[in-house]
């Protein structure tokens, strides 16, 4: 197959990206992005990369908690326990 790119644009972008070591050919280069863009076809995929995502994000969330004593700044209260 050959691809003709008539946007110089877009040629100066891939020669770049290739001259940057980012891909090893053109072909590289389309491969990696259409597998980037690649819309899952499947239901259960689907949900299945969402649940993970949702999971990631409630990992996130657990965060520390800043129960911090009545009247303490936020501020001093991150410098507790720093010597100075």
């Amino acid at each position: 197959m050959t691809i003709e790119i008539h946007n110089a644009e877009l040629e100066s972008l891939l020669e770049q990206h290739l001259k940057a070591g980012h891909f090893a050919s053109v072909e590289d280069m389309l491969l990696q992005t259409f597998k980037a863009t690649q819309v899952p076809n499947d239901e259960k995929e689907r949900k299945a990369k969402a649940r993970d995502a949702a999971a990631r994000i409630r990992e996130l969330r657990k965060g520390v908690r800043l129960e911090r004593p009545e009247g303490v700044s936020l501020r001093d209260y991150a410098h507790t326990g720093h010597r100075y």
